[in-house]
Formats: structure tokens, sequence, C-alpha cells
């Protein structure tokens, strides 16, 4: 009998540089989303810091999503977002919706170029917000530069 081979996903977020940087060194474990992943507990996400860094600068590991209001995600988790609260409620203005994905672990790589990533994949792009990513020569790239 022949095993089929599970074809992984693993979600690529696009992070602007300081809140990537937060999130690589620890003073951030919850990246903030308007939107909900279909991500579960032990996926993995890749973090890209977009422009002008444009680089992959790690990944974690998915301990849980919280979904609820801002206020409720602010009042809870505010010392673990890496956000001050004046730039936090701008960036929920208008939703009633707030997302966090919560990480279980966070490792750096060796930061990985939006250019090295085309030579793997020439049509690669970044996501403006997110995507998925189950393309296995970009996944060893990742895998081979883990610090």
């Amino acid at each position: 009998m022949e095993r089929t081979k599970i074809k992984r996903k693993y979600l690529f977020i696009a992070v602007k540089p300081e809140y990537a940087k937060k999130l690589i060194s620890g003073k951030k474990d919850i990246e903030l989303r308007k939107m909900k992943p279909n991500v579960q507990q032990g996926d993995y996400v890749i973090i890209y810091a977009s422009a002008p860094v444009k680089a992959v600068l790690g990944f974690g590991k998915v301990k849980t999503i919280i979904e609820c209001t801002p206020k409720c995600l602010w009042e809870n988790y505010s010392n673990r977002l890496g956000i001050n609260e004046q730039s936090y409620f701008s960036y929920y203005d208008g939703y009633h919706k707030a997302i966090g994905i919560e990480f279980d672990m966070i490792k750096s790589v060796m930061p990985i170029g939006l250019e090295e990533l085309r030579r793997v994949d020439p049509s690669f792009q970044p996501p403006q917000i997110y995507r998925y990513v189950t393309n296995e020569d970009i996944v060893n790239v990742l895998s081979k530069r883990i610090k």
C-alpha cells in the first residue's frame, strides 16, 4: 500500500518591521490580525518583515487563536501585544472583532530576503496580509536557516 504524502501548508504573514522584530526578540508573542486565518494549535507561521526590510526573519508555532472584541483583547493581553494603546485602537477602529495569533514558540532565522525567495520560486509574491505557502522548496530554504 502506497502512502500518500500530505502537503503541509504554512501561514506566511507580512508584519511591519518594528512588530516583526518584537516577535523575534520575544517582546511580543501575540500577533494582531483583523481577519482570522485558517490555522490551529501546532501550525507554523512564517514571519516576513515588510518594506523596507523585505525578508523572512523567523517562524512561530501557534499556541492558540484568540478571538474577541478589541476591548477584551486589549484588557487581557495588552502587555504581550508590543503596541501602544492609541495605535492598537486605531488599528481596530471600526472593527467589532479582534484576532490574536498567540505563539507557543518563535524562532529566528538568518534573514531570507525577497530576492532569495524568488530564486527558489520566481513567481513568489509576499502577502499584503497573509497567505498560505505549500512550496516545499521555500520551506526547505527556511528550515536550513534556523539559528
